[in-house]
């Protein structure tokens, strides 16, 4: 699998501008389904410590569905899809 920069880059149809940069926050560099399972559960940490109606929450919140979202996506193009949805779910549940 390529770089996550090059993977996101290569999603269709693009995020809006300001769901990318948001998704964009914190990510690193590597290996696209590792970051961003990691990514999106540190923004869902995010959202969870601002709880109430906190218009920086819904963003998180927000950030780490999509991270979620291209996770699942990357998990398909690995080399164990099913391995890496389970371990998506189970790292869910442990949240």
């Amino acid at each position: 699998m390529t770089d996550l920069g090059s993977w996101l880059g290569e999603r269709r149809p693009p995020a809006p501008s300001e769901l990318a940069a948001e998704v964009a926050t914190g990510l690193g560099q590597g290996e696209p389904f590792a970051s961003l399972l990691s990514a999106s559960g540190r923004r869902l940490d995010e959202a969870r410590a601002r709880p109430g109606r906190v218009r920086d929450s819904a963003f998180s919140l927000l950030a780490a569905d999509a991270l979620i979202t291209y996770a699942c996506e990357a998990a398909l193009e690995s080399d164990d899809p099913e391995g890496s949805l389970r371990r998506i779910v189970e790292v869910g549940f442990d949240r």
